[in-house]
Order: structure tokens, then C-alpha cells, then sequence
């Protein structure tokens, strides 16, 4: 049996004092870096120690698993949480490394270790904390696309999510209409035959004996494409016709704002209530192919729990679908893809 390293815990890290063990726990697993001294970090000391690897000292006493927990608990206020996902990681071979700074992992390919390039930025998350889409697009910037997002729960296990930016691209082409429509209440209806005949062509709207009806958003689009809208009579423009649907659907610009970017991707959104979220949106002929997203639209303020992100994310793929938040501010929409992994 390999006799534990001695290492003293000094601060945030913990010095080995002989080199060459520093350079056998390097060696065996990438474990510290070289400095004046090696150092090892109070998440990676926490794991060897509880594989006998190493003996942590402080002030020349020994102390064990529970209290080095306590202790990097004073350093660290969510080492439980970090030190999960670092565990779980490590179990399953990877090679992990803490990034500079503290707040991340960087995670190797099996097989590769540094100097290689890490394959992705980890970041361990309570169950408990907030989902901020704010904080998820930084994340995904400063791990330049290629974040990880391991959610703790309460009992400890951990669900993994790929986080990225998103691009969607469909076969849909768009056109230009014409003809009248009338504003209900809620939805709008039209009897214009010619009118008609291209909804049916281009799958918007659903028909009902003798007319069209379409929904606030359908009918929206349409009017910015040319289509004439009338309540009662009386021709309505854009602008009143947004003041009243908003009253019934207060958040309909952001969503229309949306809609319109994914009709110019050639995509066909329809609503996603039946999933939950305010999107399915089809690639090509709905006839002939299921809907690959659910698109939710957030404004770049959001938040939410994860339990409901899971639940969301769950969803989706309970259904074959991916599931995407639009995010809205700012200079343009980013599209945030989550998607749970095994990894």
C-alpha cells in the first residue's frame, strides 16, 4: 500500500512539501500545480483525502475527512456542492482540473490531460439556486460554447446539462400576402379564398369549415406581410392592433419578435402549449416531419427555478425535441440550448 501524502493546509490550498510526491500526484491523475511549491486546491485535497491518498495537517494536528470539509466550507460557501460534481467526475476517469478563479472545472476528453485542450468548462449548481438566463449566457461565453452545468440535488445526485449557444435553420420559405382578415377577440378568422389558399400552402392557421382562424401571433405576422385586418367594420393599423393584443397577451412583441426571426430562418413556429413552452417549431412540411424544438421566450431579466428548467428539459425530450430559450435583449436574440447528458 502507497503511504498517504503529507500535505499542510495553509489557506485556500494545501502545500505538499516534498517534490517528488507533488510530482507523483501529478503524474497519477494531474493532481496540484507547481509553484514555488506544490499546491494542491481544498476540492481536489478533499477528494484525495477521502482516497487515502493524502493526510492533511493543520498547525502540525492532523485533521480528518469531516473537519477539512468544515474547514474549506470557510473558503468556499458551496464546497458540498462543487465537491459533488468534482467526485462524480473523477469517478468516472476524467481528468479535472479547477480552473483559475475557482468558479469552474475544466473537464479532458478520457484519454488526454494537460497540456491538451480541456474538452469543457464544468459549473456545479444547487438545486436550490436560482436559474438566472443571464448567467447562463455568461457562462457559455466564457466557456466559449463548450459549457457544462452539473445541478446537485438534495440527495446528492447530480443531472448534467450541455449549455450552448444555438442556431436553427428550417426549409420553410416565407412570402409576402395579401387579402383581409377580422380580429375576434383572441384569434382572428378569414373567409378571403385566395388568402386561404396560402395559409394552407405555407401550414398557417387551421381551418374550420368555412374560414381560417388564426392566432394573435399568426395574425400579426401576417399583417407586417400585408394582410389588411378589420374589427368591427373598421380597418385597424399595426399599431392598434398591438395595443389590443397586448391586453390579452401582454408579452406578444417579445414572442412576435421571435416568431419573425425563426420565419426568416425558414422555420414554421406553432404554439407549443401542449409542451409547455410557447414554441414547436417544425423544420419543413408538418405533414410529413415531427416539430425538433420547443422554443421558449424570455426577456434577458428571467429567472426561475431548476426544478422547472428540469421539468422543461425533461419534456423535451420525453417528446424527441430540443429544448431552447430565446432570449431577448440586448443587441440581438440568443438562442440557449440546454440539453441533459450522461457523461
Amino acid at each position: 500500500m502507497v503511504k498517504a501524502v503529507a500535505v499542510d493546509v495553509e489557506g485556500d490550498a494545501c502545500v505538499v512539501r516534498k517534490s517528488s510526491e507533488g510530482n507523483r500526484l501529478y503524474s497519477k491523475g494531474c493532481y496540484g500545480i507547481k509553484e514555488k511549491e506544490y499546491l494542491l486546491n481544498l476540492v481536489e485535497t478533499c477528494y484525495l483525502i477521502e482516497k487515502g491518498r493524502v493526510e492533511a495537517r493543520r498547525k502540525g494536528k492532523k485533521i480528518n475527512l469531516e473537519k477539512f470539509m468544515e474547514y474549506a466550507l470557510e473558503y468556499i460557501p458551496d464546497f458540498e456542492i462543487k465537491y459533488l460534481v468534482y467526485r462524480d467526475l473523477r469517478e468516472r476517469g476524467y481528468i479535472v482540473r479547477m480552473q483559475e478563479g475557482g468558479e469552474s472545472f475544466l473537464l479532458y476528453e478520457r484519454g488526454k490531460r494537460p497540456p491538451a485542450k480541456p474538452a469543457f468548462q464544468v459549473r456545479a449548481i444547487s438545486e436550490r439556486a436560482t436559474f438566472r438566463i443571464a448567467d447562463i449566457e455568461k457562462n457559455i461565453e466564457d466557456a466559449e460554447n463548450k459549457l457544462i452545468l452539473g445541478v446537485v440535488d438534495e440527495e446528492g445526485d447530480i443531472t448534467y446539462y450541455i449549455a450552448k449557444f444555438f442556431r436553427m435553420k428550417g426549409e420553410m420559405e416565407e412570402r409576402d400576402y395579401e387579402g383581409k382578415i377580422i380580429l375576434l377577440n383572441d384569434r382572428c378568422i378569414t373567409k378571403d379564398e385566395g388568402l386561404r389558399e396560402k395559409l394552407r400552402e405555407d401550414f398557417v392557421g387551421r381551418e374550420i369549415g368555412e374560414y381560417t382562424q388564426l392566432s394573435l401571433m399568426e395574425a400579426a405576422y401576417l399583417v407586417e406581410k400585408g394582410v389588411k385586418v378589420t374589427r368591427r367594420g373598421r380597418k385597424m393599423s399595426m399599431e392598434r392592433f398591438i395595443k389590443h393584443a397586448r391586453k390579452i397577451q401582454p408579452d406578444i412583441e417579445r414572442r412576435l419578435l421571435v416568431y419573425k426571426e425563426m420565419r426568416k430562418m425558414k422555420l414554421l413556429p406553432k404554439t407549443g402549449f401542449k409542451f409547455g413552452s410557447h414554441f414547436r417549431v417544425y423544420e419543413e412540411n408538418p405533414e410529413k416531419s415531427h416539430a425538433p424544438y420547443l422554443v421558449h421566450v424570455v426577456d434577458s431579466s428571467h429567472e426561475s427555478t431548476w426544478a422547472e428548467v428540469s421539468r422543461a428539459v425533461r419534456l423535451a425530450h420525453s417528446v424527441k425535441k430540443e429544448m431552447i430559450f430565446a432570449m431577448v435583449g440586448g443587441d440581438k436574440t440568443k438562442y440557449i440550448r440546454l440539453r441533459r447528458i450522461t457523461p
